[in-house]
């Protein structure tokens, strides 16, 4: 004997079958939506000019740019004249500040200025040639060059450093280069007798009495000027 089916269980399995096909629908209809969003974020990004770096969208770096450097101010402006062991720098400085594009513009004289600058206001004293004692003008020059790791010149005197130099016509001394004097102690005395560290526009930076900066167009050192010098580097 054949059973007849139960009508209304037939129509529930059918509401069944269209609410699921309803919410099939709907996530289909809600997933494309999505990867749409997704693609068209994509597609807004530069992709030609991304080189597979990690970006941190939250690090305003990123945008804004980083300055890559710091060239410090190499100035005499503010400071004083330094007694070390007593003795005591006797004349006023001279007021000077090195241009940041010569400190930029040449990474090895901006080392010897770092080193050079720490030491201005320190007291001539003969034959010295550290911080401890104060400096002479060729210990001064020696300790800025083997302490700034520009280049090892070992403690000599002007004359000494004078010989290691290939000589360098006043137009073409460029910062960092050697200036020599004559005649800086009497007229009697003979060759080279004084030295410093050319740091252009007409200036050094050398150790008078306190150590700082001098215009090389004062008649002082005018007249007195025996030439510049350039040490090998390399």
């Amino acid at each position: 004997m054949i059973m007849n089916r139960n009508p209304s269980n037939h129509i529930v399995t059918i509401i069944r079958q269209v609410i699921a096909a309803i919410a099939a629908l709907f996530l289909l209809s809600l997933f494309l939506s999505v990867r749409g969003a997704a693609a068209e974020d994509s597609s807004a990004f530069d992709m030609d000019n991304w080189n597979g770096e990690s970006v941190i969208l939250e690090d305003p770096q990123y945008f804004m740019g980083v300055e890559d450097d710091h060239i410090p101010v190499i100035s005499s402006v503010g400071k004083t004249n330094v007694k070390i062991h007593g003795v005591q720098s006797k004349y006023k400085l001279v007021n000077y500040t090195i241009p940041e594009q010569l400190l930029r513009a040449d990474p090895d004289f901006l080392s010897l200025m770092v080193e050079a600058e720490k030491y201005i206001g320190y007291p001539y004293v003969y034959g010295a040639s550290n911080p401890d004692t104060g400096f002479d003008c060729s210990g001064y020059v020696c300790w800025v060059f083997n302490n700034s790791g520009v280049c090892d010149v070992g403690r000599m005197g002007a004359n000494g450093l004078y010989s290691l130099c290939s000589d360098v016509s006043k137009q073409d001394a460029r910062p960092g280069d050697l200036v020599f004097f004559e005649k800086t102690m009497g007229a009697d005395v003979k060759g080279i007798t004084h030295v410093g560290i050319y740091v252009g526009n007409d200036m050094m930076i050398h150790a008078g009495d306190p150590v700082g900066f001098a215009d090389l167009k004062s008649e002082k050192w005018s007249k007195r000027l025996y030439g510049f010098g350039r040490l090998p580097l390399d």
